[in-house]
């Protein structure tokens, strides 16, 4: 019996065509069939149901169109042997990050796919992936959000986009879960399909309070206390190295931190991840209430912050206005807290 997959789309380059603006996503129901028809060897294996779910430039993808992504894997979960989303690449670890954290234990692979070029176009990688990608989902191995793309399987919370032109355009910062090729999947450690599949949208509620924030030398402080202000409550900080944030930076999460803000570190480097441990600055970054984000990408870590704001108890207005009116009155003793010499903004 051949396996029941559904198919979502949601445009990128994988569905693009050229217009006089430059490539630009073509998803529908008539390009599905088309794309369909030029691969009878998958239809032969499987039975699979497209669905146009949305026809964008990844670029343009919000929490909104995740959330919507989300609920249509949600609402199917139970009707199909797995699930396909082709997806653009530029935010394709984004999403895949976001919904691990939506649904978890899902029972069947859920699998994002995507190319880097257009599917129609002469030597496109869009269709080996997206038999991979069948592959993966019809195998029920895999029950997890995961990347296929370039022959790897990755964890939809470890991967990141390393190159705009390759084949091979994304990573796993942990190794990946297996690779697939010619419809063979191959998983050298696979742990088995089990746990408790939960639905859960509280990063929705954070949507427009979380900000990523790169350390530079000639990074401003003051920017932090703007943006706590502004109504961001979680920062993702990209360190340097394993855990290094200036002094100066230090403080001023300190001070948003212990007025009910939430910050956790993750490395600007590809591999190693970050440990807060190793340096004094890291112990400080730690005494500051900074989590350490271990091996996070920026993209899991944007997730999972998103997550933790969500899941914060709703503060009322008067408490929250009380907050940031008495931020600059908030004090601390030089290194007892947090390594800085004053709290004054």
């Amino acid at each position: 019996m051949r396996k029941r997959i559904l198919w979502i789309q949601t445009g990128g380059t994988f569905s693009c065509a050229g217009t006089k603006s430059g490539l630009a996503p073509q998803s529908s129901e008539a390009q599905a069939e088309k794309i369909l028809a030029l691969m009878p060897q998958v239809c032969e294996k499987y039975d699979i149901v497209p669905m146009t779910l949305m026809n964008i430039d990844s670029s343009d993808m919000t929490i909104s169109d995740q959330k919507r992504i989300a609920d249509t894997i949600d609402d199917n979960i139970g009707k199909y042997d797995g699930i396909v989303i082709t997806h653009g690449t530029d935010t394709m670890a984004y999403t895949a990050a976001a919904l691990s954290v939506m649904t978890e234990n899902p029972p069947v692979p859920v699998v994002l796919t995507g190319s880097q070029r257009p599917f129609f176009d002469s030597g496109s990688d869009a269709p080996t992936n997206f038999e991979d990608a069948l592959a993966v989902a019809g195998s029920g191995t895999v029950c997890r959000v995961c990347v296929v793309f370039g022959g790897k399987i990755m964890d939809g919370r470890d991967c990141t986009k390393i190159d705009t032109v390759s084949d091979n355009a994304f990573t796993c910062v942990k190794g990946d879960i297996g690779t697939v090729k010619s419809g063979r999947v191959k998983i050298p450690c696979n742990e088995p399909c089990g746990g408790k599949y939960r639905y859960d949208r509280s990063l929705c509620k954070a949507d427009g309070k979380v900000a990523v924030l790169d350390m530079h030398p000639s990074f401003n402080p003051d920017m932090i206390k703007m943006l706590y202000e502004g109504g961001i409550k979680g920062f993702v900080i990209r360190c340097y190295g394993a855990g290094g944030i200036p002094e100066r930076v230090r403080a001023a999460l300190g001070r948003v931190i212990v007025v009910g803000a939430k910050a956790i570190a993750v490395t600007q480097c590809l591999y190693g991840g970050a440990d807060l441990g190793i340096y004094a600055v890291g112990t400080d970054a730690r005494k500051a209430g900074i989590s350490d984000g271990g091996y996070m990408t920026t993209e899991y870590a944007v997730a999972w912050m998103m997550r933790e704001v969500g899941m914060s108890p709703d503060r009322n207005s008067r408490k929250e206005q009380r907050n940031r009116l008495h931020l600059k009155e908030i004090t601390f003793e030089k290194n007892v807290h947090f390594g800085c010499s004053d709290g004054i903004f």
